[in-house]
């Protein structure tokens, strides 16, 4: 997989650098929704006698956790095509961002966690935690096809296939206690290159704004990271793996320019 990475930026590179005219460009901005495994996440109990029953299926801090609990994000990307002498059609290679936040259900269930270890034990002044987000590069190569209808509207589609690279923030959570010394968690998450494609379709306007609905599937890989607990000034780290592979895709709508 790092070769392949290595090719598709090397290509990438060549495209920018050599591609000759007739060419567009193309900037992209818009609404990413999460699906696969990274977007599940299911309610949360925080009261009553399950209190907290389901978070052991957070897959960024449970081992045997199969749901990623990512929000609503949103994307940026770049794409160049170079047309080819079959009129609409093209080949074309694009970078993207993606940057997904938390469920609300994730969000709800910790702010609940930590109120509960606080008012539970009276040592404890405070429970302070930060959860870990989502980002995705994936870099694309493909072809895509736009028919104008008149010099005002047309119709593309597209697809492409590439390398993706996943990164995902780091956790982390403090434990202040009154008298005692802090206890401190943090993970530090691996990042993982994962094979994705993208199929999507959108209107073009004067040639120069599009409007597109595209879908990604990113690939799936298992969680690693280290893990470093800190307590009664002792330092722990231990390496980790999750037993699941944890898939990602995203639905996104994007408003693009192009020149």
């Amino acid at each position: 997989m790092k070769k392949f990475t290595l090719v598709a930026f090397l290509m990438l590179v060549s495209v920018l650098a050599f591609a000759q005219k007739p060419v567009r460009f193309g900037v992209y901005v818009g609404e990413a929704t999460p699906f696969g495994q990274m977007g599940q996440g299911d309610e949360i109990a925080t009261t009553g006698v399950n209190a907290f029953q389901g978070l052991e299926n957070y897959a960024l801090f449970y081992e045997n956790g199969k749901q990623g609990y990512a929000g609503i994000g949103f994307n940026v990307g770049f794409d160049v095509t170079v047309n080819l002498p079959v009129k609409g059609l093209g080949v074309f290679g694009g970078v993207d961002f993606f940057y997904n936040t938390n469920s609300s259900y994730i969000k709800d269930a910790y702010a609940d966690l930590a109120a509960y270890m606080v008012a539970m034990n009276p040592f404890l002044a405070e429970y302070s935690y930060s959860l870990p987000n989502f980002m995705n590069i994936p870099i694309l190569f493909g072809v895509n096809y736009q028919y104008d209808f008149n010099h005002i509207v047309g119709l593309f589609c597209e697809a492409a296939v590439g390398p993706n690279f996943r990164v995902i923030g780091k956790y982390e959570d403090t434990e202040k206690y009154v008298g005692a010394p802090d206890d401190k968690v943090t993970v530090n998450y691996d990042s993982a290159t994962t094979l994705g494609f993208k199929i999507g379709a959108g209107v073009m306007m004067w040639n120069r704004m599009s409007i597109v609905l595209d879908y990604y599937s990113l690939g799936s890989a298992k969680i690693k990271g280290t893990a470093k607990v800190e307590s009664n000034n002792i330092t722990v780290e231990n390496k980790f793996e999750g037993k699941n592979d944890i898939s990602a895709s995203e639905l996104v709508v994007r408003v693009g320019y192009h020149f």
